[in-house]
């Protein structure tokens, strides 16, 4: 059974960004795979510190609510990023997220402590303008999966949905959101 980790970094609960990545995670549960769906703004996550024991030791050394994102991570054969756009980029709670796994990286590239399975990564961006600009998101998600050894594999972007929840009245994006589930368990 493939494991299917998704991660919220909007700020807000039940927003579209949340909306859909449930839906993906469904998905990817009817297929068969277990699910662990991550909540930034609900974990205790500093910023990465620039220390650099991590260089050497692939271990972050901040004992914190990344410990429970770098285990799911390193276990996932799928992980999913969701975020709503703010200023055509990522929240500042996946954006350190994402700075703490400076920690993965090293472990993967420095270390030699490489994951023993191919991972998948898919993102999915949210944002609340009609002509949202996801290039520096995307470039970032993408840039990070690579960096710590996931293959992305599909990206759902959706504009124009500002209203908490609405994002659940556009059959085609949900439909993609299922779907997108299904593709990655």
């Amino acid at each position: 059974m493939s494991l299917v980790v998704g991660v919220l970094g909007s700020p807000r609960r039940g927003g579209n960004s949340e909306v859909l990545l449930d839906q993906c995670l469904k998905g990817a549960r009817d297929k068969g795979a277990s699910t662990i769906k991550l909540v930034l703004r609900d974990l205790k996550i500093a910023p990465c510190q620039g220390c650099n024991q991590c260089l050497t030791t692939g271990e972050c050394k901040v004992a914190d609510g990344m410990r429970e994102v770098h285990r799911a991570l390193l276990q996932a054969d799928a992980v999913i990023v969701a975020s709503p756009i703010y200023f055509s980029g990522l929240t500042g709670q996946t954006k350190c997220m994402i700075d703490r796994c400076q920690s993965l990286w090293a472990r993967e590239n420095l270390v030699g402590k490489k994951v023993e399975h191919s991972r998948k990564g898919a993102m999915i961006l949210v944002g609340g303008d009609p002509k949202a600009v996801f290039r520096n998101a995307q470039s970032e998600l993408k840039a990070f999966m690579k960096g710590i050894g996931i293959t992305f594999h599909s990206e759902l972007l959706v504009a124009g949905v500002e209203k908490s929840g609405e994002v659940r009245s556009h059959d085609a994006e949900m439909r993609r959101a299922w779907e997108m589930g299904q593709e990655l368990a």
